[in-house]
Formats: structure tokens, sequence, C-alpha cells
């Protein structure tokens, strides 16, 4: 698996779409997974940008 940053990165895109689709409005449980499904969305895509940053620096 050479890709694994651009399939976290399409997987966090996808999490991301996936809790803005949630209408929060009706429970707190789905606000809660609505926060839970961006917050790691938004995690993916920093380690995702972090390993890409990484994988520049080590081959020269």
């Amino acid at each position: 698996m050479k890709n694994r940053t651009g399939i976290m990165v399409a997987v966090s895109i996808i999490l991301i779409i996936i809790s803005s689709q949630i209408n929060a409005y009706e429970s707190r449980m789905l606000g809660a997974l609505q926060q839970l499904l961006l917050g790691l969305g938004l995690v993916g895509c920093l380690l995702a940008m972090w390993k890409f940053m990484k994988s520049g620096k080590t081959k020269k």
C-alpha cells in the first residue's frame, strides 16, 4: 500500500461530508456524533498532511 496518504485523505473528506449531513438539531446524541465525525475527519487530514510533509523531507 504505497498510497496510504491518499486513502487517508479520501476517508477523512468522506467523514467530514457525512458529519455535515447530520441534522444535529434533533437530539444531543446526533450532535455528539456530528462533532466526533468532524473531529476524526480533521485529525485524519492533519495526519495525512504531516505524513506528506515528512516523506518529502526524507527523500533527497
